[in-house]
C-alpha cells in the first residue's frame, strides 16, 4: 500500500507540467532583491520552472542575473534574460516573452509574475493546481485582488469584477492558449481584453492569497491614490493585514520601508520616463471624463413621471412632464422656497412676540 502511494507520488510529479514564469521590466532595479526571493520562496518543483525576463530599460539588470549570489539562490531554476535596446510597448513586450519560453507544449503552463508586487510562495502550485483541475479551462487570474499602500499602512481590496475577468499581473494560462490569442504590440495599458478575447476565454478564478499583494509605491505607472478618490463600489478599505500575505520576515520589510528608501535616489524609474504610457492614461482620463458628461445628459434628460402645472392662463392650465434635471431643479427651488418661508414665519413669530402686552 505505502509503495503504491509513493509510486502515484513520483508519477504526479513526473507528469506535472513545466512552467514558464514570465516578468516584462523596465527601470525596476530596486524591485529583484524582493522578486528573486519570491521565485525561490516557490513550493512548485523549481527543476519544471524556467523564467524569462525581457529588459528594454535603461537600467540593464543583466549584472543582477550574473551575480554568484542570485545564481546559488535560483539554482535549479533556469534563468534567461534577455535585453532589448529598443524600447517596447507592454503587448509587445508580453508577446516576446511567450516566444522566449523554451516550454513550449500545450500542457505547458505560463504564470507571469510582475517585477513590482510580492508573489506568495503558492503562486505556481496554485496556479498549476486550478488550470489542472479542469481540462476545459485556458486561463486563470483573480478578479479579486488586496493593494496594498505600505506609506498609508492601509489595505484596501479590489474587485471581484466578473467571473472571466482579472489583471495581467494575476494571469496563468496553459500554453495552447497561444495559438488562439495574443497582445496588441501596441498596448501599454489594460492590455488583458484584447488577449482574453473580450473577456470570453474560458476562465477559473484563483485565490488572491495565493496569488498576489499589490504593492502601491511611488514609481507606479499610474498613480492608484486616485483609484480611492473615485466612487468606486469594487473598491473597500480591508481589516486584512500584510502578515496574512507576507510570512517572510526580509520580504515584510523589503515591501514595508526598504522599497521606499531604494525608490527615493532612483531616477531611472520615475514615470516621466514612460511618456508614452503618461499620454495614454491622460487619454483615458480625458475619455472616461466625455463619457462621464454624456451619461449625465442622458440621465439628465430622462422623463421623471412628474407633472406640474402652467397656471399663467387660467383659461388654458397646462401641464409638463419634466426631466430628471428639471425635477431636481424643481425640488431644489422648492425646497429653497419652504426654507425661506419658514424663515419669514419665524420672523413675524418673533415681531408678534414682541407686540404682545408685558
Amino acid at each position: 500500500m505505502g509503495k503504491n502511494k509513493k509510486k502515484s507520488k513520483a508519477k504526479f510529479i513526473t507528469n506535472m507540467p513545466n512552467v514558464s514564469i514570465c516578468t516584462p521590466t523596465f527601470n525596476r532595479r530596486p524591485f529583484f532583491k524582493g522578486l528573486i526571493k519570491c521565485i525561490q520562496a516557490q513550493d512548485y518543483p523549481h527543476d519544471k520552472i524556467e523564467w524569462i525576463i525581457i529588459d528594454d530599460g535603461s537600467d540593464k539588470i543583466e549584472d543582477i542575473f550574473q551575480d554568484e549570489k542570485t545564481k546559488s539562490m535560483l539554482t535549479q531554476i533556469k534563468v534567461r534574460y534577455f535585453y532589448v535596446k529598443e524600447k517596447m510597448d507592454l503587448g509587445k513586450k508580453r508577446n516576446m516573452m511567450h516566444e522566449k519560453c523554451c516550454f513550449k507544449h500545450d500542457e505547458d503552463i505560463v504564470v507571469y509574475m510582475d517585477d513590482d508586487d510580492y508573489y506568495p510562495p503558492e503562486r505556481v502550485s496554485h496556479s498549476v493546481k486550478k488550470l489542472t483541475q479542469d481540462k476545459n479551462v485556458l486561463c486563470g487570474g483573480s478578479s479579486e485582488l488586496f493593494l496594498w499602500f505600505n506609506v498609508l499602512n492601509k489595505m484596501y481590496k479590489f474587485g471581484p469584477y466578473g467571473p472571466n475577468h482579472a489583471t495581467a499581473g494575476t494571469f496563468a494560462f496553459k500554453r495552447k492558449l497561444l495559438k488562439d490569442t495574443c497582445y496588441e504590440d501596441d498596448a501599454v495599458l489594460a492590455e488583458e481584453k484584447h488577449f482574453l478575447k473580450n473577456y470570453t476565454v474560458p476562465f477559473v478564478q484563483f485565490d488572491p492569497f495565493k496569488t498576489i499583494l499589490v504593492v502601491s509605491h511611488e514609481q507606479n505607472t499610474f498613480d492608484k491614490k486616485k483609484l480611492l478618490n473615485a466612487q468606486n463600489k469594487f473598491v473597500k478599505e480591508s481589516s486584512i493585514e500584510v502578515k496574512q500575505f507576507i510570512q517572510d520576515k526580509e520580504l515584510k520589510l523589503f515591501y514595508e520601508s526598504e522599497i521606499n528608501e531604494l525608490l527615493k535616489d532612483y531616477a531611472p524609474g520615475d514615470v516621466k520616463n514612460k511618456p508614452k504610457v503618461l499620454k495614454e492614461i491622460s487619454r483615458r482620463e480625458e475619455e472616461r471624463k466625455e463619457q462621464t458628461k454624456v451619461m449625465q445628459s442622458q440621465q439628465d434628460n430622462k422623463p421623471s413621471g412628474i407633472y406640474v402645472s402652467d397656471n399663467s392662463d387660467p383659461n388654458n392650465v397646462k401641464h409638463k412632464e419634466l426631466n430628471m434635471r428639471e425635477c431636481k431643479e424643481y425640488m431644489t427651488a422648492k425646497t429653497n422656497e419652504c426654507i425661506m418661508l419658514k424663515r419669514e414665519l419665524n420672523r413675524l413669530k418673533a415681531e408678534n412676540d414682541a407686540l404682545k402686552p408685558k
